[in-house]
């Protein structure tokens, strides 16, 4: 071999030079399209979290709506009940653990705040007819739930649920 091609003329490696060059631009372009999937990856992820952590938020406030014995009456405008280790006067509410379940390192808060004004005088509320008299009337003491679900530590969404909630109450009862 003397370095000639088929015509007697010296080979200079331009088919060489060639594709090296297309095999670059191919090794480019599939770096920028692994990347970009491993990137919709992510926020697809996110997006999945993100909306199972609004279900999980809606959940646990179903859970404490659920339950009249998380609206007391007692304590005035602010007065803050929440789950234990939340920092609020009164650490004494709970959800089943099966509603409460979560990933590693996603935080979960709930709590429950009276709000002004502490009772909504003359609200009519219509009840079942069997029930029913045409001078009941009843009150309302309102109570504002919150639950957040975040997952911001581990790289997650988070969501947060707020739901006003009217405590019905015979007029006779305040």
């Amino acid at each position: 071999m003397n370095g000639r091609g088929a015509g007697g003329k010296p080979q200079r490696g331009a088919v060489l030079l060639l594709a090296m060059v297309f095999l670059l631009l191919l090794a480019i372009i599939s770096s920028s399209v692994v990347r970009t999937s491993v990137l919709e990856f992510r926020m697809a992820g996110n997006d999945q979290f993100r909306e199972e952590a609004l279900q999980k938020a809606q959940a646990i406030a179903a859970a404490l709506a659920e339950d009249p014995a998380n609206f007391r009456l007692t304590g005035g405008v602010g007065y803050t009940r929440c789950r234990a280790g939340g920092g609020c006067e009164s650490e004494t509410l709970a959800v089943a653990a099966a509603t409460e379940a979560v990933p590693a390192g996603v935080d979960v808060s709930y709590r429950i705040r009276r709000q002004a004004p502490l009772v909504v005088k003359s609200l009519p509320f219509r009840q079942a007819e069997s029930n029913a008299s045409s001078s009941q009337v009843f009150d309302a003491a309102i109570f504002e739930v919150g639950v957040t679900v975040d997952g911001s530590a581990v790289r997650l969404g988070s969501a947060e649920v707020l739901q006003g909630i009217a405590v019905r109450i015979a007029s006779a009862a305040r």
